[in-house]
């Protein structure tokens, strides 16, 4: 997995520059680092010209405290594991004595600097540092840190190399102006990592698949990367979910199949881990795009800002279809979705609880709805008082591998349904309304003072 992200980085290091890998949470950057440390990836990629590279794991989660002195020690921590030869090297074994236990603060930095000079002048090879987790030392850590890795990358060149991966690029912090000297390593080489292909995922299908004796059919994987989009822990997520719905449902029809998968649906959309994972990769949006992301569920074809909206493209959040811009997954996107819903300030005759499910008429639940009409009965309320074409409507409750499919009498019907059960007089509907030509709208209908 991943060889299109390792040939790209790889060739990259093999000339000598640095690069940062910009990835959202969870998305596979840590997996990706440990990846590029192993020395067989090298010379599965570059051959004998792999030998000539020594790529040390630096997991800066490891770090004793966050401090310059913490960073330091970790790093020449990293570098006498990464080799027997190096472990045994006198002079970086006394460059990490003196950076342990300093006579003076002086001797932390000098004791770092010295221990990565006595490696580079031991071996012949190129050492590249791949610094994971590496957004909290980017902020937290002392600028003379970073004005430190600059000159040590300057003194020996090409033979020593950095690659950071961090959630968002790697700014400049207005405070200290100086740190750019550090950033401009990696200005013009931005790795964006995108999630899992669909072969990617189809090949972690297979290994869940075999490590749980579980038997998903082809419409089963397509289920799984709708609704996790390639992310890694997602797609675990919904296998689990999945494997344990086919456990109490053997011997399915297609029909009851496919009815499998939108109950399947309901049980992500309340599963605290999955919420939990949502929320990281909202958290690590900045506020614009976190408003972006919540404007794209409300009329996904009319972004409000577009310099916003390239940087979600870029970070692989937000996907550009056939001239439509959507939420990278269906789990994400219906996390999003929640986050516009909030309590009306003047009573309505309509509501739907998100949490609990139950659709509300004048307080009184109705009719128990069905797992299309409930679909669609949360995607009108999401995007209450605004058209929903039948784009985006065929997409939110069918999903967009059916969008030839599903054709307007079909649409109509299921309108019909929903308008039985909701509307105290369907013939001459108040909440549910046809906009001819151009779609549906729902109106909450406030009560009246």
């Amino acid at each position: 997995m991943r060889h299109l992200d390792v040939h790209n980085l790889l060739q990259y290091l093999y000339n000598g520059q640095c690069v940062q890998v910009v990835g959202f949470s969870n998305v596979g950057k840590s997996a990706l680092l440990r990846l590029l440390a192993q020395p067989d990836v090298w010379t599965q990629e570059l051959g004998e010209a792999g030998q000539e590279f020594l790529a040390v794991y630096v997991d800066c989660n490891r770090m004793l405290e966050m401090s310059d002195q913490g960073f330091y020690e970790l790093v020449l921590r990293c570098l006498q594991e990464a080799s027997p030869t190096l472990a045994a090297l006198p002079e970086l074994r006394s460059a990490y004595e003196m950076l342990v236990t300093p006579a003076s603060e002086f001797q932390v930095p000098l004791g770092f600097t010295r221990g990565v000079t006595a490696v580079l002048q031991a071996t012949q090879q190129s050492v590249i540092f791949l610094l994971d987790e590496f957004d909290e030392p980017f902020t937290q850590l002392d600028s003379r840190v970073f004005l430190n890795l600059r000159a040590l990358r300057d003194r020996h060149s090409a033979q020593l190399t950095y690659v950071t991966a961090t959630n968002q690029p790697l700014t400049v912090p207005p405070s200290t102006p100086h740190v750019a000297e550090f950033c401009e390593l990696f200005a013009p080489r931005t790795w964006f990592l995108a999630p899992l292909t669909r072969l990617d995922v189809e090949r972690s299908v297979r290994a869940f698949m075999d490590a749980y004796e579980a038997d998903f059919t082809p419409a089963d994987v397509d289920f799984i990367f709708q609704w996790a989009g390639g992310h890694p822990n997602l797609v675990e997520s919904v296998c689990i979910h999945l494997d344990a719905a086919l456990d109490h449902a053997r011997g399915l029809r297609p029909s009851e199949h496919w009815e499998l998968h939108q109950n399947v649906a309901r049980q992500l959309l309340n599963d605290e881990r999955i919420k939990q994972e949502c929320a990281k990769l909202w958290d690590g949006c900045t506020p614009e795009e976190q408003a972006e992301l919540i404007a794209l569920c409300r009329t996904p074809q009319q972004p409000t800002n577009q310099h916003v909206l390239a940087n979600l493209v870029r970070r692989h959040l937000v996907l550009r279809v056939e001239g439509h811009y959507l939420i990278f997954c269906r789990l994400l996107q219906e996390f999003v979705r929640r986050k516009t819903v909030a309590q009306p300030a003047v009573p309505t005759r309509l509501w739907v609880n998100v949490e609990s499910g139950d659709v509300l008429v004048d307080n009184k639940p109705v009719e128990t709805l069905t797992s299309l009409e409930y679909k669609l009965m949360l995607l009108l309320f999401y995007n209450v008082d605004k058209i929903v074409d039948r784009y985006q409507l065929v997409t939110d409750v069918w999903g967009e591998e059916y969008l030839d499919e599903v054709e307007d009498a079909r649409i109509e019907k299921l309108i019909s349904r929903l308008r039985q059960k909701i509307e105290p007089d369907p013939s001459n509907p108040r909440f549910l309304m046809t906009i001819r030509s151009r779609g549906y709208r729902l109106q909450l209908g406030q009560v009246d003072e």
